[in-house]
């Protein structure tokens, strides 16, 4: 397997619980579907991926180019959507330009993406946040419940961006324990316990 990223005889330790233990994971291009329970691992598997939390043990090998979209959108108060947007395009080197077009196509007004994000609805901020995928432009995509909190349209428009990254020979990782339609499209599913 010509794999993008890899997770290799993992474990991660939080507090004094092994969430994850000797764990191997491989990721090729395409889609990658993480189910599981709550509290199985699913969301520190992707941190571990993303390298947001130290590994006890073992190896992680991702690419330089890989986005991180957590169960909370991550952008920060008291900012626009916009500016949030364009300060994380910044630091991969994407001109300000894209963040406009982004934001709308993730039904975003102009209005509301120039209001402070803390006075957004909790499915405006996830689609501004999800607007990232376009702008950035990774590698390897990690998805945590990406499809919590927006409409049946955002919906439908990540399920194409899915699709569309997949046919671009990227990764995406997607831990959820919805959508199983997911399943039909992924390369591999990934269930933990």
């Amino acid at each position: 397997m010509n794999s993008t990223a890899a997770l290799r005889g993992v474990t991660v330790v939080l507090g004094d619980r092994a969430i994850l233990r000797g764990f191997d994971l491989e990721i090729a291009p395409g889609v990658t579907v993480v189910r599981g329970p709550n509290g199985a691992g699913k969301s520190t598997l992707l941190r571990a991926l993303a390298g947001l939390i130290p590994l006890s043990r073992g190896t992680r090998v991702v690419p330089e180019r890989t986005l991180y979209l957590g169960e909370r959108p991550g952008l920060l108060h008291g900012v626009s959507a916009r500016d949030n947007l364009r300060f994380l395009a910044s630091f991969r080197g994407v001109s300000p330009d894209a963040v406009g077009p982004a934001l709308a196509s993730w039904g975003l007004t102009a209005r509301d993406a120039d209001r402070p994000v803390e006075t957004l609805s909790a499915g405006q901020r996830r689609r501004a946040a999800l607007s990232r995928i376009d702008i950035e432009r990774c590698d390897l995509v990690l998805l945590d419940e990406p499809f919590a909190e927006i409409d049946d349209a955002a919906a439908t428009r990540l399920m194409q961006k899915i699709r569309v990254l997949a046919g671009e020979r990227r990764a995406v990782v997607i831990a959820t324990h919805g959508r199983p339609e997911l399943d039909a499209s992924a390369n591999r599913v990934v269930h933990l316990s």
